[in-house]
């Protein structure tokens, strides 16, 4: 075992590859059972896979997920990290063109399946299904706000009562809408939520919603910026929204920490789902909005 690899193996790296033209890439394999996986697990797979490439100077980066990923999320994910992505499509898509080692990997996949038990989607709690479906089916657009506002606002009661209390709901005016707010305490006694309130001073969680057919830009994050209010408490928010949020949001979150310390959560319709299937399979879901925080105080510069 070289230097190289003993530095990879320290840090967890699964494997490394060397190419027949002198290149060395760094590989990560993502195995489960299940049918169902929330986006959150190959977007933080993906982010740990580029960090190790970097560190070890590597020439590029392989990750290996034995399910099959979503298209768009697969190609945003290899664009934006700059790696490789195989998933279970497209290992048998080039195991397709080596059959000296397709009954191999077949005898491996058949064992797989036998110790395996049920399937995520038989695990899945009814309720958690139900709140998937109405997301799934609900359209984007003002003539639905009041429908997306009522649905969110039942998916973060699923979430995240408890460590939080019961919402209060708070209405303003706001572009010829009865925008609705939802104010939610958080209690003590759980390790991420009470480092959240230490980091920023607050005691409640503000969540607003946007059913927008695009993505949302800076005026909705200044829009619940405004409501969060140091002197009330309240320094962190949760902005739900259709759509993953432009950069110019993205600037603005930064704003908004950098210059007022007040921390906004971006949680689109994939991370919702994401969190009612932490949620629905005993998970923590807070681990969701942690591995959000965790990226965006990484590549917070000055």
């Amino acid at each position: 075992m070289d230097h190289q690899e003993r530095r990879a193996r320290d840090i967890g790296v699964d494997f490394l590859i060397s190419t027949p033209d002198g290149q060395r890439w760094v590989g990560e394999a993502k195995h489960t059972h299940r049918t169902i996986a929330p986006a959150s697990m190959f977007r933080h797979a993906a982010s740990q896979l580029r960090a190790a490439k970097k560190y070890l100077a590597a020439d590029g980066g392989l990750l290996l997920v034995s399910m099959t990923m979503p298209t768009l999320l697969m190609e945003e994910l290899e664009e934006s990290e700059h790696l490789a992505i195989w998933d279970g499509r497209k290992m048998r898509e080039i195991l397709s063109r080596h059959p000296s080692i397709i009954s191999e990997f077949a005898v491996a996949e058949s064992a797989s399946e036998t110790t395996s038990g049920p399937t995520e989607v038989e695990l899945l709690e009814p309720r958690a299904t139900e709140l998937i479906e109405r997301l799934e089916q609900l359209q984007a657009g003002k003539e639905h706000f009041k429908l997306y506002e009522d649905l969110c606002i039942e998916i973060l009661n699923y979430v995240f009562i408890p460590p939080f209390t019961i919402p209060d709901i708070q209405s303003r005016s706001e572009d010829d809408l009865d925008i609705r707010d939802a104010v939610y305490p958080i209690n003590n006694k759980n390790e991420f939520w009470d480092q959240i309130k230490n980091l920023c001073s607050t005691w409640f969680a503000v969540a607003e919603f946007k059913n927008y057919t695009a993505s949302i830009g800076q005026n909705q994050v200044e829009s619940i910026q405004q409501y969060l209010y140091h002197k009330a408490m309240r320094n962190f928010g949760l902005l739900c929204s259709r759509l993953e949020p432009s950069e110019s949001a993205k600037k603005a979150r930064r704003r908004a920490w950098v210059e007022s310390e007040k921390l906004i959560v971006f949680l689109s319709d994939e991370d919702m789902k994401d969190l009612i299937i932490a949620k629905s399979f005993g998970q923590d879901p807070s681990t969701i909005i942690q591995a959000q925080l965790q990226e965006f105080f990484l590549c917070l510069c000055p």
